[in-house]
């Protein structure tokens, strides 16, 4: 305890705790920590309005508590944490087998059905085994960039559907509601490297089936944060409940239909003494390290965490691309500089342009995909700023408050992807936690490679192929928290072909 009181991350330097009220020896403790009780945090969601824009929450609750206060939310106890020096600090303490949050509503449901937990829900060693089995082919670099052919057939037909939905809309330009399109990239994407199978979601009629499971992952992700503010045994009496189930019923149907559609094909191959030869799936199915319920679950959560993921981050970098027509220029002549006319781009054309990954990294930074994270400390009792914290403490780390703090970023609402450009004095003062969107250490995002190579092929041909404009009504869209962040009314959007000639 001593040590980790005295260890100032930031800086390396040591420093005594100062003493204060709390326990014998004037230990500050959570006991200490100001903060909202439950009554003033539901006044903050229902009657301020905050429940669709909870990372607003962060911003005006660190304006009255100060980097570090604790709330109550349902039958929870939260330690906030919003600056970049106490996030560090938590996340450089979490230990062996961190823990995100126990996630009970989630894990309440793959008990009630009897499914295996996957890497999000999954805690402790056992976690641990299914991360070690899953990272190779999802993290190692000559894995993932052979996914990129795969990928860019998918970009292909993307760019095939914004050339048609554009004819349809008249003027052959406006393209509506450009984040439920690349919802359906996304979704056709990760299906294609997981599960090594095309579903269909930029045909002209999307299947019903895909229809029905982007509905049911927008659905899980609403209803989450407002069934965990009730305690466990109120949740079967919940009106909203039984929607939940029903979300994650079809997620896991869907899953299960594609996993025994991979091993049908895989036992016809051996039954005619063929060879096997596949990606993620099928390397899953044939190292036999995993059983098919295990499988099962993790597969249905990788396609969950890849789907909202990559395509609200797309979204977002195209509304601002059009707003910002000089970041947009110097995008597109980075691209056609390293892969000019209609040469599709791979892993080391991606590696050659600086610009395009900043432009991702700002685009994360402004809009996190998760506004919170959460952290519960398992193995150890920990030292945060000047307070000591017991095991099992559940800390939510402010992300978006950290990204949006002037004093960690200048100009922090503005969109300038130079920031992140090796050799400017912005960076090379950077706090490497004032924004972290994939997480850190062990626990950190499994699907980071793949969602980055995904987005890396999609905008860089999107942008290579159009020039993007705004919606003509001018219509500003801002975003709000569906546990994930994501664009408050539809992203309207023009797509200039510059490509005469261009396949």
């Amino acid at each position: 305890r001593a040590r980790l009181a005295r260890t100032h991350f930031r800086s390396g330097a040591v420093h005594a705790a100062p003493a204060s009220s709390g326990v014998a020896g004037g230990q500050k403790t959570i006991d200490d920590l100001g903060g909202p009780s439950f009554l003033t945090t539901l006044n903050w969601l229902f009657v301020k309005g905050f429940l669709p824009k909870m990372q607003q929450m962060q911003v005006e609750q660190r304006k009255i508590y100060g980097p570090l206060w604790k709330s109550k939310y349902g039958p929870l106890t939260v330690v906030n944490v919003a600056s970049a020096d106490l996030i560090e600090q938590v996340l450089r303490q979490e230990g062996r087998h961190p823990v995100r949050t126990d996630m009970p509503h989630w894990r309440r449901y793959r008990e009630l059905r009897n499914q295996a937990h996957g890497p999000l829900t999954e805690m402790g060693a056992k976690w641990l085994r299914i991360r070690s089995i899953l990272n190779p082919r999802m993290l190692k670099p000559k894995h993932v960039s052979s996914y990129a052919s795969t990928i860019n057939q998918v970009v292909t037909d993307f760019i095939q559907r914004v050339l048609w939905l554009g004819a349809q809309a008249g003027g052959g330009v406006m393209v509506h509601d450009v984040a439920g399109e690349l919802y359906k990239f996304a979704f056709e994407g990760i299906c294609s490297v997981l599960f090594e199978n095309r579903m269909g979601c930029l045909n002209e009629e999307v299947p019903e089936e895909t229809q029905k499971f982007i509905f049911s992952v927008g659905e899980m992700f609403r209803l989450s944060p407002l069934v965990v503010l009730f305690p466990k045994y109120m949740w079967p009496y919940l009106p909203f409940w039984k929607q939940f189930v029903q979300a994650w019923d079809y997620l896991f149907k869907v899953a299960e239909e594609l996993v025994h559609k991979k091993m049908e094909e895989i036992q016809n191959k051996v039954d005619l003494q063929q060879s096997v030869e596949g990606a993620y799936l099928t390397h899953l199915l044939l190292s036999e390290k995993m059983s098919v319920t295990e499988i099962l679950g993790s597969i249905t959560e990788l396609l969950l965490a890849g789907v909202d993921t990559t395509s609200n981050t797309i979204s977002w970098s195209l509304y601002q691309l059009a707003q910002n027509p000089d970041v947009q220029e110097r995008l597109y002549q980075e691209v056609s500089a390293v892969c000019p006319g209609d040469q599709l781009p791979n892993s080391d054309h991606i590696a050659q342009m600086p610009y395009l990954k900043a432009v991702i990294r700002e685009t994360l930074r402004l809009y996190p995909v998760v506004p919170g994270n959460a952290r519960v400390t398992v193995d150890n009792e920990i030292m945060v700023g000047d307070y000591l914290f017991p095991k099992q403490t559940l800390f939510h780390l402010c992300h978006y408050c950290v990204s949006h703090d002037e004093s960690v970023f200048l100009n922090s609402h503005a969109f300038q992807p130079e920031r992140w450009l090796r050799g400017t004095e912005e960076k090379s003062k950077q706090h490497p936690f004032g924004s972290v969107p994939f997480g850190f250490g062990v626990r950190a995002c499994l699907g980071r490679r793949v969602a980055e190579l995904e987005m890396y092929l999609l905008l860089s041909r999107l942008i290579r192929r159009f020039e993007v404009r705004p919606d003509p009504a001018g219509t500003e869209v801002k975003p709000i928290t569906r546990t994930l962040l994501c664009p408050a009314k539809p992203i309207n959007l023009q797509f200039l072909d510059r490509g005469a000639g261009q396949t």
